[in-house]
């Protein structure tokens, strides 16, 4: 069973993504996240906040029953159409510099300022 991304439902932040695209190949790499997630400082700096994990769904869905997990946390799902402009995926936040209220692996950060 897929879960919805609940960003489109959320006030809080998910950060300034900088992704790799060399690592959007279908596959999940615990030891190479797709994204780092910054937040922007005061100064103007970028600081880390989370990792995030990414797969588009055409890429996963022919080899697998269901969608991806990691650290015990089923992957959200962003359909296509999205407010990003990309084919549907699934993704997973790991916020590890910033403390999140939410929860560790939640896709939103009601602490984070972007």
């Amino acid at each position: 069973m897929r879960r919805e991304s609940p960003a489109s439902r959320s006030p809080a932040s998910i950060g300034i993504h900088y992704v790799n695209g060399g690592l959007l190949d279908g596959t999940i790499d615990a030891q190479h996240p797709e994204a780092l997630v910054y937040e922007p400082e005061a100064n103007g700096n970028l600081k880390l906040s989370a990792l995030e994990y990414i797969v588009f769904q055409a890429a996963w869905d022919p080899t697998h029953t269901e969608p991806p997990s990691l650290f015990g946390r089923q992957f959200d799902f962003t359909p296509s159409p999205n407010r990003f402009g990309i084919p549907a995926f699934y993704s997973l936040h790991a916020w590890i510099w910033k403390p999140n209220s939410a929860g560790l692996l939640q896709p939103w950060n009601p602490g984070a300022s972007c």
